[in-house]
């Protein structure tokens, strides 16, 4: 198993709301893809490859947490019809006539990028990065 860069303690931390049942398994793929984010990244690692500089990693914790909370609700609405989608709002006008619905998200197993949030927290660290031609 690879890096985790948080805990469902510190998701509830994040979030305050109680972590998803499905924590772990969240925070393991959101810690996935904040290891793809920053594959060109330069920061010193402790043996066991985390970040060794207490700001990085804790950049690292708040954008796993940042991506968690964006999937939760999504996950939520696929198991429960009456809970919010969160996704991207859909409208059609026609003169006068104007109609808006909740369009489906992305699911969440299918999602493979970072949230906005998750980014902006990433960047805001202010790594070097390398670059490879």
């Amino acid at each position: 198993m690879g890096r985790v860069y948080a805990t469902p303690a510190e998701l509830e931390a994040f979030t305050g709301e109680p972590a998803p049942s499905n924590a772990e398994r969240l925070l393991a793929r959101a810690s996935r893809l904040v290891d793809l984010a920053m594959r060109a990244a330069v920061y010193e690692t402790d043996a066991s490859g985390y970040p060794s500089d207490e700001d990085v990693r804790d950049g690292f914790r708040e954008a796993v947490c940042a991506q968690v909370d964006v999937w939760a609700p999504r996950l939520a609405a696929a198991t429960d019809p009456d809970a919010a989608a969160h996704g991207p709002w859909t409208t059609v006008s026609a003169g006068a006539i104007s109609f808006s619905r909740h369009s489906a998200p992305t699911p969440v197993e299918d999602d493979d990028r970072l949230c906005v949030e998750a980014v902006g927290i990433l960047k805001a660290l202010g790594l070097p990065t390398v670059v490879c031609s």
